[in-house]
Formats: C-alpha cells, structure tokens, sequence
C-alpha cells in the first residue's frame, strides 16, 4: 500500500453525520497540539491520503469483509476496521513515515462510517448509529493490541490514549442528551381547564 497513492475512492462519499462530533473533537484536540497553517495543510494532505488509502482498501475487498461479517456477525466490523488502520501504520512505519493519531483517527470515523454504510447496505450490519461508533471504539483498542511497540512511539499511544478518552466521554454526554430529550418530549401538557 504505496503511502503516495493518492487514489479517493470512485464511490459517493459516506455520510459523515455519525461521526462529525468525534471528528470535530480530534480536529480541536490536533490543532491545540499542532501549530501554523503549515502544520494544517500538511495534516490534511496526510489525512487525503490516509483516508483515501484506507477507503480505497475498504472498497477493493468489500465483498471479503461483508462475508467476515456475515459469518462472524456484525462485532467483526471492530476487527476488519482495526487490520486496516494496523496494515495503515505498518505500511507508513516501513516507509519511515508517521501519522499523527489525530489525522489517523479521522481517517478511521471516515472509514467507520464508510463500512457501516456498506454494511448496513448489504444486510450485514443493524442500522444502528451506536453500532458503527462502537465499532470506532472497539477497532482503535483492538489496533493498540495488535501494533507492534515499534510501530507507535509511547508518545503517540499517549495521545491515542487520550483522544480516546475525550471522545468517548463526548459520546456518553451524546447518549445521555438522547436518552433524555425524549422524556422531555413525552411529558404530556396539562391541557388548560375550561371556565
């Protein structure tokens, strides 16, 4: 997987609205550690070509990772999206370049999206929003187990750590706004009393 491919996908983009809170997180988080427009232009040509790599990988063996899912049930969208971002890094690592974690982890809500959209398509997946999150979630801590300690300075399992952290405290506060708008809804108003 050539790091220089910069190769988009030739399918519609995926519907970011999932994912748009956590990838406004991780910008805010890069951008408070990263410093200049030199620094934001080099972030997002590295996350065009991260994602577009990763997305290009999703598409070119859909149809093996919808039978993963298929035959494994839809937890093992958290391992195909964890070998993606692992076989990503690897490849980058070897090429004696890196990413930082926050372009990495927008390049993997983009790509959580994309394959719970896939998945979902195909009948391989519940067109549940929490579904595709957690395989986020799930695929960024299998990723951790999987990469070697080389290919991840302390530094970056640091950050990793940490914007992990901050995102899934946002998704719970998320949660908790959802689960407590409907109650407000369903409280029914005292019709006025007639004279």
């Amino acid at each position: 997987m050539p790091v220089d491919n910069m190769q988009q996908p030739e399918q519609q983009a995926p519907n970011q609205n999932i994912q748009q809170p956590q990838q406004g997180l991780i910008q805010n988080a890069q951008q408070e550690t990263e410093g200049g427009e030199g620094a934001d232009a080099n972030a997002d040509e590295t996350y065009k070509v991260i994602s577009g790599q990763m997305l290009n990988l999703l598409y070119d063996s859909q149809e093996s990772f919808l039978e993963t899912m298929r035959v494994g049930g839809q937890q093992e969208s958290a391992v195909i999206l964890a070998r993606i971002m692992v076989m990503s890094i690897n490849s980058l690592r070897m090429s004696g370049k890196r990413i930082e974690p926050g372009v990495m982890l927008m390049a993997m809500a983009e790509l959580s999206q994309a394959l719970g959209e896939v998945a979902i398509k195909a009948g391989v997946m519940d067109k549940d929003p929490r579904m595709i999150e957690e395989s986020f979630f799930a695929a960024i801590a299998k990723a951790d187990d999987e990469l070697q300690k080389e290919a991840l300075s302390d530094e970056d399992r640091t950050s990793y750590a940490t914007l992990m952290k901050a995102l899934r405290s946002m998704q719970q506060k998320s949660e908790k706004d959802r689960m407590a708008q409907p109650q407000a809804e369903a409280q029914p108003q005292q019709p006025e009393e007639m004279v």
